[in-house]
């Protein structure tokens, strides 16, 4: 009885080997007196004589005895053990290998035997072929390279027939390839010449190439016997980069909770924070003026449109949890709550060859008031419009907020601010001058404010190094004006450094506990107009994709392509007798022996809102 050979020549040698071990278990299992088994040449393989369901002999020997295939001649082996091993086998091994086991089974002496039949065959030749991949929808060319198998006299032309493998083998008929495109479009034939003759190279390339093209496609060489492959691989065209992104923004499902405007407040405090850490770390010993709630504004616009990876970055930016879909249902109720005491106002210009969603347009508006305009092609006017809206905005206190619109510019997206507040106590002297003290020790005379029994809740927070005053503003607005226990910069910075959301939100709680008492008052008076780039600060929030390929399929479900070119934040704060005003606009232990309070040396100041519960505007004072 015999067993059918396996084809050994399909797989490799370690894994020949393998089978081999399973096929001589089989041989073991069946208890066969006889086994056939094909081997590849140089293979390895382990004969054992007999099955492990075989009687056990005591007193055992084993005699391995060959019959050569080639001379029907037998000789004995000089194997004497229980397994017979081939390390590397050949042609000459070719034959009958019977091996018998003597011993003794119980009183009686008796003989075991079993033969094998090895065939040992030549390992098939391998076969090598260039494989090509490529993209769906894209044109493909498909080499043949033939100069080493053609002679220098060869001059037919072409000297090669090219077929694919496809239910059999089917001929192609290369078509010339024509510079006209009208004639490509209205032309079925997609396969064609890219032959260089000079370079041997019998090239043909097929266009538009689709998927049922993949497969095997043979270059027959003519007047030869050879044949160069080449499998063409074509991989599904990647997906739109908008796809599964274009939905509107989600609904908020919890739109009455309390807790979405707590997410808001805490994220704002933040941010604010985080900002001016960033901003006056860029620009050390100068002023610094700008409004955190702005800047937050004009990203959360531009959020309204993010999707992926760029919505998730700018959800950790902004200092928010993910998917908080209550945010822009939480502004809306923000602004409205700020109305009369902050104007903020949002807008967006976009390229005439942009393609804004739906969707976006109407949560733009639903949620900011923002209505998208188109900008022309003309620069300069495109910066009229932008300048104007902005001056229109903030009661023109910001009227140059942009200086050019570059031609590739595809949108731009702004927020504006307003603030105007005026003192609950007001200040009896207006034309006083006294001396600011700066950090070189240096003194500037400065015109002042002062009261010599002003009310304001007052005292030194030992968190942060510095005596804070807190001025009350009409609206549920406040002045904190926060000034070091000395005029050096060392001082200063220390204080600076003590500032982070948790120091301003206990300061805040400290002081409101503190009753209203009369002091000493003097302020000097400022008016201060800061244009501030942000692209450093956006970069340093890990928002770089928004400059290189941002997701903003919500805003442009047809766009892949654009990119912040460029973002700046404008502030306009003003000190005067009559109170503070200020306007913004983004485009993308020591203690006093007496009660009195003076702002004439660096300090820091936060307007606050307390509906907001964060500052409006955040800066410092170096050299008024």
């Amino acid at each position: 009885m015999g067993l059918k050979p396996l084809p050994f020549e399909s797989i490799s040698a370690t894994e020949s080997s393998a089978m081999y071990r399973i096929l001589l278990l089989l041989c073991a299992g069946l208890s066969l007196s006889t086994c056939d088994i094909t081997v590849l040449q140089s293979s390895s393989i382990s004969l054992p004589c007999l099955p492990d369901d075989a009687p056990k002999l005591v007193d055992s020997t084993y005699t391995w005895s060959f019959t050569s295939a080639q001379t029907q001649q037998q000789h004995t082996l000089e194997e004497k053990g229980n397994i017979l091993n081939f390390r590397s086998i050949n042609a000459n091994d070719n034959g009958q290998y019977k091996c018998v086991q003597e011993g003794y089974k119980g009183e009686g002496r008796v003989r075991l035997s079993r033969t094998f039949t090895i065939r040992v065959e030549a390992p098939p030749p391998f076969q090598e072929w260039q494989v090509i991949k490529m993209e769906a929808l894209n044109d493909v060319t498909l080499p043949c390279q033939v100069a080493e198998f053609l002679s220098s006299s060869e001059t037919k032309s072409p000297p090669v027939v090219w077929k694919r493998e496809k239910e059999g083998m089917v001929p192609l008929k290369p078509g010339k390839d024509t510079d006209d495109q009208e004639e490509k479009d209205t032309t079925p034939q997609r396969v064609f010449w890219d032959a260089r003759p000079e370079e041997q190279d019998w090239a043909i390339k097929i266009s538009k190439v689709r998927e049922e093209d993949a497969g095997m496609y043979h270059c027959v060489i003519t007047d030869s016997s050879k044949t160069l492959l080449v499998e063409l691989e074509v991989q599904a065209p990647p997906l739109p980069f908008c796809f599964g992104h274009t939905d509107p923004w989600e609904a908020c499902l919890d739109s009455d909770s309390r807790s979405g405007q707590a997410i808001l407040q805490e994220s704002l405090r933040e941010f604010s924070t985080y900002v001016y850490s960033d901003l006056k770390s860029s620009k050390p010993n100068t002023n610094l003026i700008f409004s955190p709630v702005s800047i937050a504004a004009a990203l959360y616009n531009l959020l309204l449109g993010a999707r992926g990876e760029t919505r998730t970055q700018l959800e950790y930016a902004l200092k928010l949890p993910p998917k908080f879909s209550c945010l822009h249902s939480e502004i809306k109720k923000l602004q409205q709550v700020l109305k009369g005491t902050l104007t903020m106002a949002s807008a967006m210009f976009y390229s005439p060859a942009q393609q804004l969603g739906e969707s976006f347009i109407n949560q733009s508006l639903e949620f900011y008031d923002a209505i998208p305009q188109k900008l022309t092609n003309d620069s300069d006017l495109n910066v009229k419009l932008i300048n104007d809206w902005v001056a229109d905005k903030t009661n023109k206190k910001i009227t140059d907020l942009i200086e050019e619109v570059d031609s590739s510019t595809s949108f731009v997206l702004l927020n504006a601010v307003y603030f105007n507040g005026k003192w609950k106590t007001v200040f009896e002297s207006t034309n006083k001058w006294e001396k600011f003290t700066m950090f070189s020790d240096q003194t500037k005379d400065v015109m002042t404010l002062y009261s010599s029994k002003y009310n304001l809740q007052m005292g030194y927070i030992k968190n942060l190094k510095a005596d804070v005053g807190k001025f009350l503003l009409t609206g549920k607005n406040s002045l904190y004006i926060l000034v070091p226990p000395t005029s050096s910069e060392k001082d200063f910075i220390l204080m600076e450094k003590n500032i982070n959301y948790k120091s301003i939100e206990d300061m805040v709680s400290e002081i409101n506990k503190i009753p209203v008492q009369p002091a000493e008052v003097t302020l000097p008076i400022i008016k201060l107009t800061k244009i501030t780039p942000l692209e450093d600060l956006l970069r340093n929030l890990d928002l770089s994709d928004l400059f290189l390929k941002p997701n903003l399929c919500g805003m442009f479900p047809e766009e892949s392509e654009s990119f912040i070119s460029d973002v700046r934040h404008s502030a306009f704060l003003s000190l005067t007798e009559k109170g503070v005003e200020a306007a913004a606009a983004t485009s993308i232990s020591y203690s006093r022996s007496f009660s009195s309070f003076s702002a004439l040396r660096p300090f820091v100041l936060i307007l606050w809102n307390d509906e907001a519960g964060a500052p409006l505007f955040m800066g410092r004072i170096i050299d008024p």
